[in-house]
């Protein structure tokens, strides 16, 4: 298939706003429904859930409506075709608010496996406290972990002329309008922009993969010695399985472009293209998950069932009315 066209910035950001038009009713709907059709014995998860919501709609608007980065290869940077643009906004704060946005999105993933993990295993326990710790870690961590690569953007004159004198094919895409911004161009700079987005990223993996850890290791202990039910097994079980599957695709949607570009990038055959593809594809991370909660989540699918399609039937899987507030789930179809 011709991509070509996504080469050109007009026809690029057009796409974009298609997203947007069909995102945002989409974004507005999950939240209507995690904040008003959430049952109350699940009050527990209702706001990671929203919370992780809010981040991913905000990214993929961004990316789709707000900023629209046009990325122009092999220069560490372009230009930005969103409404910010007319409005004024600074391109390095935009820069800023992309970056910040995907770390916000990490740490709300984090937060539902600890959520649930505290709920149920660590509720009575030193943790209460030490969670405190974590999410200001975490969150500050998000807020700033990125403001030196913002500060490290270099002049825009000087960085433009030597840029366009080691890569020639780049001038054609610098216009009045749009004219190209730069993030980096020293070699050793952009090096080190990408080892804080490496260790950035191992943070979060690090960070929820001991959460799962735990999760699972004290649901077997509790197995093992008979102090958690069936019945709360099961709806365990049900509710971690849909929060992977919330949680998974879209991941695999928002870093599969990214190796893909980074791959043809160290084999110089990158191109505007291609960029232009991968970020049309992130810019429906966030509308994945929100369909992905609705499908899975058997009390959001029997809501959405009987707003959309009367005739379709839901199984649901009733919680158990005298569960604690650690066992307080999403049940799923079964």
């Amino acid at each position: 298939m011709d991509f070509s066209f996504l080469s050109d910035p007009y026809y690029y950001s057009l796409c974009l706003y298609t997203i947007a038009f069909f995102s945002v009713p989409i974004h507005f709907f999950g939240a209507y429904v995690i904040l008003f059709q959430t049952p109350h014995t699940m009050r527990h998860v209702k706001w990671v859930m929203f919370n992780l919501h809010f981040w991913n709609s905000w990214l993929d608007l961004t990316m789709s409506l707000f900023s629209q980065p046009f990325v122009i290869p092999p220069v560490f940077g372009g230009f930005f075709l969103g409404i910010l643009n007319p409005l004024g906004v600074d391109m390095r704060l935009q820069v800023y608010i992309m970056v910040t946005l995907i770390m916000m999105v990490g740490v709300s993933t984090i937060a539902i496996f600890e959520n649930r993990f505290f709920l149920l295993f660590a509720e009575n326990s030193w943790w209460r406290y030490g969670r405190v710790v974590l999410y200001t870690m975490n969150y500050a961590l998000a807020l700033l972990y990125f403001v030196p690569t913002v500060i490290l953007i270099p002049d825009q004159n000087l960085a433009r002329q030597v840029i366009f004198k080691m890569y020639p094919q780049v001038k054609p895409f610098d216009t009045p309008e749009h004219p190209v911004y730069v993030v980096a161009y020293d070699h050793e700079i952009r090096k080190y922009i990408g080892y804080r987005q490496l260790i950035s990223l191992g943070t979060v993996i690090a960070e929820g993969s001991t959460f799962l850890f735990l999760l699972h290791f004290n649901i077997w202990n509790s197995i093992r010695k008979m102090t958690m039910s069936q019945n709360t097994l099961r709806m365990q079980r049900a509710f971690l399985k849909a929060v992977y599957m919330q949680i998974a695709i879209p991941a695999i949607i928002m870093i599969v472009p990214q190796i893909v570009m980074v791959i043809l990038g160290y084999l110089y055959r990158n191109s505007p293209e291609m960029n232009s593809l991968a970020y049309l594809l992130m810019s429906v991370h966030g509308v994945s998950a929100t369909l992905i909660m609705l499908y899975f989540h058997a009390p959001y699918k029997e809501y959405c069932s009987k707003l959309f399609c009367r005739k379709f039937q839901v199984v649901k899987v009733e919680a158990n009315r005298a569960s604690t507030t650690g066992t307080d789930v999403l049940p799923l179809k079964i």
